[in-house]
């Protein structure tokens, strides 16, 4: 399954409404979510999910009203010596 990075603004989030917005993003049966990473002072959220389709993915987070900046397919990886192609 394609893999695709998303970049988000989270300005002015309280820790606890981020934390919330994390667990919300990773709790779900429709994409695939490796990870979720912010930082609070940065006012940035990243993740990294598996899904179908952009187009999914988009309606993804339009569902839950969380904006993105940018998403990113991607199509080669190199973790620890050994390369990945989606």
């Amino acid at each position: 399954m394609p893999l695709y990075f998303s970049a988000h603004t989270t300005a002015c989030l309280t820790k606890q409404a981020l934390r919330e917005l994390m667990l919300n993003i990773v709790n779900t049966r429709e994409v695939k979510v490796r990870r979720c990473l912010a930082s609070q002072i940065g006012g940035r959220l990243l993740t990294e999910i598996e899904a179908p389709d952009q187009l999914t993915l988009e309606k993804f987070f339009e569902s839950r009203l969380v904006k993105y900046e940018w998403i990113m397919r991607i199509d080669l990886d190199v973790q620890d010596g050994a390369l990945t192609e989606y």
